[in-house]
């Protein structure tokens, strides 16, 4: 799977999980935190599974409505039940969700409360859907991705221009610079989604995962949406990736975790109640 497929996976289940948690009221008692693990599969449907090529956890302020992610790299090494060390990608095809649910929460050390598992297809029609999103174009970004036609500063993008943005790599960051603007697309898309002149076009965004969403967060009907819209706060999320030190071992590529900074980065997301 390409890398931009890649991350339409997180873009869909950050889409998904954020309208449920508008439209549902909270009745299951989750504490303070609602924590919902994120997982895009490579697969030919979900009843086919393959591995999980983006790993994320999403958690909600019941309170404050904030948002926080954490997104775990598929090759970082964890000890998955039953099966030993391995990437942590490979829990799902070998235990389904409940290991990977598992091998997530002992990982971490933090509470899954729901999950939401995605079957990527496309993602650049969810941009068109919403009409665009507003990306803070820079310079170097302006010059070298061809599809921007020499767009700077703040601009709107359409899905075509999206997909080009998340895909350029050819900056002094590297990957780093690449996942940042990852990040600055998922908020981009979630704050359009949130607009009240878009809050019509969520069956429309919605219709378009059907057949590729899998979760086990009840869903009410759209109407409800209103009363939780005012208090939804994007404002001040908070977003990270865990690091670590890449290796070989046997001939396959790990990524050693930091357990110290990954602590420090549940701490700072506060992922725990």
């Amino acid at each position: 799977m390409k890398k931009w497929q890649i991350f339409g996976i997180i873009v869909f289940t950050i889409m998904v999980a954020s309208f449920i948690l508008l439209v549902i009221p909270i009745t299951k008692d989750t504490g303070d935190k609602i924590n919902i693990l994120l997982l895009g599969v490579d697969a030919r449907d979900l009843e086919h599974p393959g591995n999980t090529d983006s790993i994320s956890i999403i958690s909600i302020d019941k309170s404050t409505k904030e948002i926080s992610l954490l997104s775990i790299p598929r090759d970082t090494r964890v000890k998955i039940s039953g099966r030993g060390f391995d990437k942590i990608n490979s829990a799902y095809p070998y235990g389904g969700l409940n290991v990977t649910i598992n091998t997530v929460e002992e990982f971490l050390g933090i509470k899954i409360d729901y999950y939401v598992l995605v079957n990527f297809q496309e993602f650049k029609g969810i941009v068109d859907t919403l009409g665009g999103i507003y990306i803070d174009i820079d310079e170097n970004e302006s010059a070298k991705i061809s599809q921007l036609n020499g767009a700077k500063g703040l601009t709107k993008l359409n899905g075509d221009q999206t997909l080009a943005y998340d895909r350029f790599r050819f900056d002094a960051e590297g990957d780093v610079g690449r996942v940042k603007r990852h990040q600055k697309t998922i908020k981009a898309i979630i704050d359009e989604f949130l607009k009240p002149s878009n809050l019509a076009k969520a069956p429309a965004v919605l219709n378009q995962l059907n057949n590729n969403v899998h979760t086990n967060i009840p869903l009410l009907e759209i109407t409800v949406l209103e009363k939780f819209f005012a208090g939804f706060n994007l404002d001040n999320s908070k977003t990270a990736i865990i690091s670590g030190n890449w290796t070989t071992i046997n001939g396959i590529v790990y990524m050693i975790p930091n357990n110290q900074t990954k602590e420090q980065m549940v701490t700072e997301l506060e992922l725990r109640d």
